[in-house]
Protein backbone atom coordinates (compact mmCIF):
# COMPACT_ATOMS: atom_id res chain seq x y z
CA UNK A 1 0.00 0.00 0.00
CA UNK A 2 3.10 2.62 1.20
CA UNK A 3 4.70 2.00 -2.47
CA UNK A 4 1.50 2.38 -4.38
CA UNK A 5 0.96 5.83 -2.38
CA UNK A 6 4.27 6.82 -3.22
CA UNK A 7 4.31 6.16 -6.61
CA UNK A 8 0.80 7.88 -7.11
CA UNK A 9 2.28 10.97 -5.62
CA UNK A 10 2.01 13.84 -8.77
CA UNK A 11 5.06 16.64 -8.93
CA UNK A 12 2.53 18.95 -6.86
CA UNK A 13 2.10 16.97 -4.10
CA UNK A 14 5.80 15.91 -3.69
CA UNK A 15 6.34 19.63 -3.85
CA UNK A 16 3.58 20.17 -1.53
CA UNK A 17 5.32 18.09 0.98
CA UNK A 18 8.78 19.24 0.45
CA UNK A 19 7.76 23.04 1.49
CA UNK A 20 5.92 21.45 4.59
CA UNK A 21 9.14 19.84 5.51
CA UNK A 22 11.33 23.28 4.69
CA UNK A 23 9.00 25.61 6.39
CA UNK A 24 8.93 22.94 9.29
CA UNK A 25 12.87 22.75 9.79
CA UNK A 26 12.93 26.43 9.88
CA UNK A 27 10.50 26.57 12.86
CA UNK A 28 12.51 23.72 14.30
CA UNK A 29 15.74 26.32 13.68
CA UNK A 30 14.55 28.75 15.43
CA UNK A 31 12.69 27.63 18.31
CA UNK A 32 13.98 24.32 18.85
CA UNK A 33 10.37 22.49 18.32
CA UNK A 34 7.95 22.47 15.49
CA UNK A 35 8.83 20.10 13.30
CA UNK A 36 6.46 17.92 13.66
CA UNK A 37 3.86 20.47 14.75
CA UNK A 38 4.16 22.08 11.23
CA UNK A 39 5.64 18.69 9.00
CA UNK A 40 2.42 16.21 10.39
CA UNK A 41 -0.67 18.29 9.55
CA UNK A 42 0.49 20.30 6.57
CA UNK A 43 2.44 17.10 4.84
CA UNK A 44 -1.06 15.05 5.78
CA UNK A 45 -2.68 17.15 3.52
CA UNK A 46 -1.35 14.42 0.37
CA UNK A 47 0.24 11.83 2.80
CA UNK A 48 -1.97 9.69 4.97
CA UNK A 49 -0.51 10.06 9.24
CA UNK A 50 0.45 6.58 9.34
CA UNK A 51 3.18 7.24 6.35
CA UNK A 52 4.07 10.79 7.64
CA UNK A 53 4.53 10.28 10.97
CA UNK A 54 7.50 7.69 10.52
CA UNK A 55 8.89 10.03 8.16
CA UNK A 56 8.64 12.85 10.47
CA UNK A 57 10.20 10.36 13.30
CA UNK A 58 13.34 8.99 11.27
CA UNK A 59 13.84 12.45 9.64
CA UNK A 60 14.18 14.04 13.49
CA UNK A 61 16.23 10.86 14.44
CA UNK A 62 18.87 11.60 11.40
CA UNK A 63 19.29 15.40 12.68
CA UNK A 64 18.82 14.83 16.33
CA UNK A 65 21.81 12.93 16.55
CA UNK A 66 23.91 16.08 15.87
CA UNK A 67 21.58 18.39 17.99
CA UNK A 68 22.46 16.37 20.91
CA UNK A 69 26.32 16.29 20.66
CA UNK A 70 26.15 20.10 19.44
CA UNK A 71 23.67 21.49 22.24
CA UNK A 72 24.48 19.22 25.11
CA UNK A 73 26.48 21.65 27.06
CA UNK A 74 23.03 24.16 27.24
CA UNK A 75 20.49 21.21 27.91
CA UNK A 76 18.58 20.05 31.48
CA UNK A 77 19.49 16.63 31.53
CA UNK A 78 17.79 16.13 34.54
CA UNK A 79 15.02 17.57 33.00
CA UNK A 80 15.31 15.45 30.09
CA UNK A 81 15.44 12.14 31.93
CA UNK A 82 12.70 12.23 33.56
CA UNK A 83 11.12 13.21 30.62
CA UNK A 84 12.49 10.43 28.75
CA UNK A 85 11.62 7.91 31.30
CA UNK A 86 7.67 8.76 30.72
CA UNK A 87 8.26 8.62 26.85
CA UNK A 88 9.27 5.47 26.86
CA UNK A 89 6.93 3.85 28.98
CA UNK A 90 3.95 5.62 27.06
CA UNK A 91 4.97 5.44 23.03
CA UNK A 92 4.36 2.06 22.43
CA UNK A 93 0.73 2.65 23.65
CA UNK A 94 0.46 5.68 21.18
CA UNK A 95 1.92 3.88 18.23
CA UNK A 96 -0.71 0.80 18.89
CA UNK A 97 -3.93 4.00 18.85
CA UNK A 98 -2.31 4.33 15.55
CA UNK A 99 -2.37 1.66 13.73
CA UNK A 100 -6.02 1.05 14.99
CA UNK A 101 -7.27 4.73 14.44
CA UNK A 102 -8.73 5.16 11.54
CA UNK A 103 -7.00 8.05 9.90
CA UNK A 104 -9.89 10.56 10.17
CA UNK A 105 -9.76 10.16 13.80
CA UNK A 106 -6.41 10.70 14.02
CA UNK A 107 -6.28 13.77 12.02
CA UNK A 108 -9.24 15.05 14.85
CA UNK A 109 -7.09 13.77 17.40
CA UNK A 110 -4.06 15.91 15.56
CA UNK A 111 -6.00 19.03 15.74
CA UNK A 112 -7.14 18.82 19.08
CA UNK A 113 -3.22 17.90 20.62
CA UNK A 114 -2.13 21.06 19.11
CA UNK A 115 -5.06 22.91 20.19
CA UNK A 116 -4.81 21.88 23.78
CA UNK A 117 -1.08 22.24 23.80
CA UNK A 118 -1.51 26.24 22.27
CA UNK A 119 -3.79 27.03 24.85
CA UNK A 120 -1.65 25.31 27.59
CA UNK A 121 1.00 27.92 27.14
CA UNK A 122 -0.51 31.14 26.74
CA UNK A 123 -0.08 31.69 30.25
CA UNK A 124 2.31 33.92 32.16
CA UNK A 125 5.17 32.12 33.04
CA UNK A 126 6.42 31.08 36.59
CA UNK A 127 9.42 29.64 39.54
CA UNK A 128 9.25 26.02 39.17
CA UNK A 129 9.24 23.81 42.25
CA UNK A 130 8.84 26.27 44.79
CA UNK A 131 7.70 25.75 48.19
CA UNK A 132 7.45 23.06 50.31
CA UNK A 133 7.46 19.83 47.83
CA UNK A 134 8.26 21.33 45.23
CA UNK A 135 11.23 19.25 44.28
CA UNK A 136 8.79 16.00 44.46
CA UNK A 137 6.06 18.07 42.57
CA UNK A 138 8.48 18.96 39.84
CA UNK A 139 9.69 15.34 39.03
CA UNK A 140 5.69 13.91 39.20
CA UNK A 141 5.06 16.83 36.85
CA UNK A 142 8.02 16.12 34.54
CA UNK A 143 6.70 12.29 34.45
CA UNK A 144 3.46 13.33 33.83
CA UNK A 145 4.46 15.34 31.06
CA UNK A 146 6.92 12.81 29.73
CA UNK A 147 3.91 10.06 29.52
CA UNK A 148 1.54 12.29 27.78
CA UNK A 149 4.46 13.35 25.14
CA UNK A 150 5.23 9.66 24.63
CA UNK A 151 1.40 9.28 24.35
CA UNK A 152 1.72 12.18 21.40
CA UNK A 153 4.90 10.58 19.78
CA UNK A 154 3.54 7.29 19.04
CA UNK A 155 -0.33 8.48 17.39
CA UNK A 156 0.95 11.45 15.42
CA UNK A 157 5.00 12.27 16.18
CA UNK A 158 4.07 15.09 18.27
CA UNK A 159 5.28 15.13 21.73
CA UNK A 160 5.59 18.97 20.90
CA UNK A 161 2.72 20.44 22.74
CA UNK A 162 2.63 19.01 26.22
CA UNK A 163 6.39 19.69 26.58
CA UNK A 164 6.54 22.93 24.75
CA UNK A 165 3.58 23.98 27.22
CA UNK A 166 5.48 22.94 30.11
CA UNK A 167 8.75 24.46 29.36
CA UNK A 168 7.41 27.91 28.08
CA UNK A 169 4.92 27.59 31.96
CA UNK A 170 8.46 27.75 34.09
CA UNK A 171 11.23 30.65 33.78
CA UNK A 172 13.87 29.72 31.86
CA UNK A 173 16.71 31.04 29.58
CA UNK A 174 15.89 30.38 26.13
CA UNK A 175 18.44 28.89 25.19
CA UNK A 176 18.02 26.60 27.42
CA UNK A 177 14.69 25.92 26.11
CA UNK A 178 15.75 25.58 22.89
CA UNK A 179 18.41 23.21 24.03
CA UNK A 180 16.84 20.89 25.66
CA UNK A 181 13.82 20.74 23.66
CA UNK A 182 15.76 19.62 20.61
CA UNK A 183 17.86 17.07 22.25
CA UNK A 184 14.65 15.87 24.65
CA UNK A 185 12.98 15.12 20.91
CA UNK A 186 15.81 13.36 19.37
CA UNK A 187 14.97 10.85 22.15
CA UNK A 188 11.36 11.08 21.28
CA UNK A 189 12.86 10.10 17.67
CA UNK A 190 14.42 7.09 19.13
CA UNK A 191 11.54 5.84 21.06
CA UNK A 192 9.41 6.07 18.41
CA UNK A 193 11.08 5.03 15.36
CA UNK A 194 11.87 1.91 17.30
CA UNK A 195 8.23 1.77 18.22
CA UNK A 196 6.81 2.42 14.58
CA UNK A 197 9.27 -0.45 13.20
CA UNK A 198 8.42 -3.01 15.84
CA UNK A 199 4.52 -1.96 14.32
CA UNK A 200 5.63 -1.84 10.69
CA UNK A 201 5.09 0.92 9.97
CA UNK A 202 8.58 1.73 8.53
CA UNK A 203 8.78 0.33 5.18
CA UNK A 204 11.46 1.16 2.16
CA UNK A 205 9.00 3.84 1.45
CA UNK A 206 9.42 5.61 4.69
CA UNK A 207 13.10 5.29 4.41
CA UNK A 208 13.08 6.91 0.89
CA UNK A 209 11.17 9.66 1.68
CA UNK A 210 12.92 10.54 4.58
CA UNK A 211 16.04 10.59 2.86
CA UNK A 212 14.85 12.97 0.21
CA UNK A 213 12.97 15.32 2.68
CA UNK A 214 16.88 14.93 5.23
CA UNK A 215 18.36 18.47 3.13
CA UNK A 216 15.16 19.58 3.15
CA UNK A 217 14.93 19.75 7.60
CA UNK A 218 18.52 20.86 7.68
CA UNK A 219 18.83 23.42 5.19
CA UNK A 220 15.34 24.83 6.93
CA UNK A 221 17.33 24.34 10.37
CA UNK A 222 20.16 25.93 9.32
CA UNK A 223 18.50 29.66 8.23
CA UNK A 224 16.17 29.39 11.70
CA UNK A 225 19.46 28.85 13.68
CA UNK A 226 20.78 31.58 12.23
CA UNK A 227 17.66 34.00 12.93
CA UNK A 228 17.69 32.71 16.74
CA UNK A 229 20.94 33.88 17.20
CA UNK A 230 20.50 37.65 15.87
CA UNK A 231 17.25 37.37 17.66
CA UNK A 232 16.52 39.27 20.79
CA UNK A 233 15.80 36.29 24.34
CA UNK A 234 12.73 38.57 24.57
CA UNK A 235 11.22 37.34 21.06
CA UNK A 236 11.39 33.81 22.04
CA UNK A 237 8.70 33.06 24.05
CA UNK A 238 6.19 35.21 21.90
CA UNK A 239 7.54 33.74 19.08
CA UNK A 240 7.58 30.31 20.46
CA UNK A 241 3.73 30.91 21.38
CA UNK A 242 3.06 31.87 18.25
CA UNK A 243 4.22 28.60 16.33
CA UNK A 244 1.85 27.19 18.29
CA UNK A 245 -1.41 28.97 17.72
CA UNK A 246 -0.38 28.47 14.28
CA UNK A 247 0.29 24.93 13.91
CA UNK A 248 -3.73 24.64 16.05
CA UNK A 249 -5.13 27.04 13.09
CA UNK A 250 -3.85 25.10 10.28
CA UNK A 251 -4.21 22.17 11.67
CA UNK A 252 -8.23 22.70 12.71
CA UNK A 253 -8.96 24.50 9.21
CA UNK A 254 -8.05 21.80 7.42
CA UNK A 255 -10.34 19.24 9.62
CA UNK A 256 -13.09 21.83 8.98
CA UNK A 257 -12.91 22.92 5.11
Amino acid sequence: MAEDLLFSLSPADLAGAGLAIFVAGLLRGFTGFGFALAAVPLAGLVLPPAMIVPVVMLTQLVIGSADAVRERRAVDWRLVGWLTLGLAIATPLGTWALVALPGDITRIVIACIVLLGAAAAWRPPRAEGAGEGGLLHARITRLGVGLVAGLFTGLAAMPGPPVVAYMLAAERDPRIIRATLMVFFFFTAVTGCASAWFAGLIGWPELVMSAAALPLVVGGSAIGAAGFRRADARHYRPAALVVLVGAAVVTLAREIF
